[in-house]
């Protein structure tokens, strides 16, 4: 690598600072996006004043206490612990003792995986901040035993099994790190699958590669149907690359300049985000199944306005889970524009979420969008989601200490789980429902068919 991880990952102050000079959308007048607009042209899309930070920083949404929060999230809602506790008095009958927050039981299905938490860490695609770390990454989430994505363009950037840049791993690399560190009872892994990614066949690749093949017979591999990212709905996937990078990948991608025509540091490189009806997502749905009968089969959306149609198909098409990503949802790389302006907040998924339950929908859901504490994951599965996926929180934690690092966080935000649901006085996240919640803003208690807590 050309700098150390730390210093890949922990670019957020800069980044915080640079978006504080490009991205000042909530002032009355936005003289100074303007002037960054005019001063740099195309470059002012994306929040960054150092062109080099492409690909290494951690963005999503803009809900800082800086400015007013333009839209409700997770943390306007609050868990109600009742002071009546009739199912702790089952456990207490169970256990013949008083029960504690460590019986909380957290052991989740998930997709056709078996979990030790309702927790899977986030499919992060080929940008350097998700790459460089790949390695601690999967065996973090390995031995944490919850189900690990892999997202788009690895294969396509890195090379499936030989590198295209001698100081970064393969596809088959960073898939191994995950697989060879698994106990054989926990986890799995869910590989998404770009437009240019398919180009190459890569889930093709995958599912007849004989050293993955025993993964494959032993239920731990998925893919992913990528129709959309948080950050970015409607758009594909978008970073900077080196002219070298750029030369190679210009058959694949799209490049607004030509590589070999105009000599620049880095450029623009854009993938398609794929084109959807629901007659073609149940063809290639169908495809899938009849191809790869062992594998799991996974739908991720972004913060689309037709949720619910797609949780329709996904129900009758028998899909193993569905992840939805709400706008704040992380990023590599996203135009400022799309950051403000695209897509669903996380709550309002998760409000989807609540009415594919209400119709009677038995597809697992797992939610992301700035998830970050066991407050968030609790407050997700009261409402109807299976379970919660994150990214940021792990690319912090494996800069602060590797593949230890995730097994920390993780261990100190299953203790917040445990402790927030004995509180409400259950056991298992099952029992968890919407009289465990109530919200701070009405509208969103309306919404949510919760108590509005000031009423």
């Amino acid at each position: 690598m050309s700098e150390p991880l730390t210093k890949l990952s922990f670019k957020v102050a800069s980044v915080r600072s640079a978006a504080a000079a490009g991205r000042t959308f909530l002032e009355s007048y936005p003289v100074e996006e303007i002037v960054q607009k005019a001063k740099l042209g195309k470059d002012a899309l994306y929040p960054f004043s150092d062109l080099d930070e492409y690909g290494r920083a951690l963005l999503g949404a803009d809900i800082s206490q800086r400015q007013p929060t333009r839209f409700s999230t997770l943390d306007q809602l609050v868990l109600l612990p009742p002071v009546f506790t009739p199912r702790r008095l089952e456990k207490m009958t169970e256990l013949q003792r008083e029960p504690l927050y460590s019986d909380v039981v957290l052991e989740a299905a998930i997709g056709g995986f078996r979990s030790r938490l309702p927790v899977t860490m986030a499919s992060m695609g080929s940008t350097e901040v998700a790459h460089a770390a790949s390695a601690q990454l999967g065996k973090g989430a390995a031995e944490a035993g919850i189900p690990m994505g892999l997202g788009e363009n690895i294969a396509t950037v890195w090379g499936y099994a030989k590198r295209t840049k001698a100081s970064m791993p393969t596809f088959k690399q960073r898939l191994f790190a995950y697989l060879d560190a698994l106990d054989g009872t926990y986890g799995g892994v869910v590989v998404q699958q770009s437009v240019e990614d398919a180009y190459d066949e890569l889930w093709n690749k995958v599912y007849t590669d004989p050293d993955i093949e025993p993964h494959v017979r032993k239920g731990h591999v998925a893919f992913e149907v990528k129709l959309g990212q948080g950050a970015k709905p409607g758009l594909g996937g978008e970073t900077k690359v080196s002219r070298d990078q750029a030369k190679s990948l210009k058959g694949k991608y799209y490049f607004p300049e030509d590589p070999e025509a105009v000599a620049r540091d880095r450029y623009e490189r854009h993938s398609a985000p794929g084109t959807y009806t629901e007659e073609i997502l149940r063809a290639q749905l169908r495809s899938l199944r009849n191809n790869f009968p062992r594998a799991k089969i996974w739908v991720k959306s972004g913060p689309f306005r037709d949720l619910l149609a797609l949780f329709r198909v996904a129900a009758q098409e028998r899909i193993d889970a569905v992840l939805v990503d709400g706008k704040e949802g992380g990023t590599g790389m996203s135009p400022v524009i799309a950051l403000k302006d695209l897509g669903l907040p996380t709550l309002a998924c998760l409000k989807r979420i609540y009415d594919a339950r209400v119709e009677g929908h038995l597809t697992p859901y797992v939610l992301s969008g700035r998830l970050h504490d066991g407050g968030h994951v609790v407050k997700a599965l009261a409402l109807g989601a299976t379970a919660c996926s994150l990214g940021r929180p792990f690319i912090v934690a494996s800069g602060v200490a590797g593949a230890k690092g995730i097994t920390n966080y993780l261990e100190a935000t299953e203790i917040e789980m445990r402790m927030l649901i004995s509180s409400v006085g259950k056991y298992t996240t099952r029992d968890l429902s919407l009289e465990d919640v109530g919200s701070l803003d009405r509208h969103v208690a309306d919404a949510l068919n919760i108590p509005y807590v000031y009423a």
